[in-house]
């Protein structure tokens, strides 16, 4: 694991320092994708922005909503950067709604820009993805295969570096087909191509998160996404994207 990098004097924690990377690597890819669908790059740049601001005020006031009474014994603790005491749910819904509201004020077309954000929340994802292998979140199940890396002192799957393959070969793969592809069949292909990668991926995953009679509840969400995209996928294969169609 690595979860310092060290430049002269100064010693940075990489795994916040991979979630800024990430961040802004997928807003430059939002914004090529963006271009290449002939929509102005700086759209993804600003409404990227605005969602991730967004997102971490929401994302912050719903952990203290949560937990106010610890919050009103120490007040100063609401500016603590701490990444543990964050609602995630509630700063996707908020950035979210951000971004519904950009598209709708300057009257893009959501199809457009469903899928230059959705090429760069895939190089995003495989960023963190790598965040996870370098500290040692996200650990995979024991194993005696050639290629397994130590983590807390274990030899296990390199479940976040399988992720990290799978999801920039579904990036590769959409990239090369996006001038085939039309509007809006980019995003639900990155759905489903993300969701099965996450199928397959998360059977090696150590400590999993049960339903029923063992099955893996990250695996079940991920199988109804992968069918449902599909579906979707399937629905609109005769049908033109709104942008598309005649005015």
């Amino acid at each position: 694991m690595i979860t310092i990098v060290r430049l002269g004097p100064l010693a940075l924690p990489t795994y916040p320092v991979l979630l800024i990377l990430g961040f802004y690597l997928g807003l430059w890819l939002a914004a090529r994708t963006a271009a290449r669908r002939g929509l102005h790059p700086d759209h993804l740049y600003n409404a990227g922005f605005y969602a991730v601001l967004a997102g971490l005020m929401a994302g912050r006031l719903g952990h203290v909503l949560r937990f106010f009474a610890a919050y009103r014994e120490d007040p100063l603790s609401v500016f603590t950067p701490n990444l543990i005491a964050f609602e995630p749910i509630v700063a996707a819904v908020a950035a979210g709604g951000v971004l519904a509201l950009y598209v709708r004020r300057h009257r893009l077309p959501p199809a457009v820009f469903l899928d230059a954000l959705s090429l760069g929340a895939l190089l995003t994802l495989a960023v963190l993805a790598l965040a996870d292998g370098l500290n040692g979140r996200a650990w995979g199940m024991p194993t005696t295969l050639p290629w397994a890396i130590v983590q807390w002192d274990v030899h296990r799957h390199p479940v976040q570096y399988y992720e990290l393959l799978g999801v920039l070969a579904v990036l590769s793969l959409l990239w090369t087909w996006l001038p085939r592809l039309p509007s809006g069949r980019v995003a639900l292909a990155a759905v489903a191509g993300y969701a099965g990668v996450r199928l397959l991926v998360d059977a090696f995953r150590d400590r999993p998160v049960t339903i029923g009679d063992g099955f893996r509840l990250s695996q079940v969400i991920a199988l109804v996404v992968l069918l449902l995209a599909l579906i979707l996928f399937y629905q609109t294969q005769s049908r033109p994207a709104d942008d598309e169609r005649p005015s």
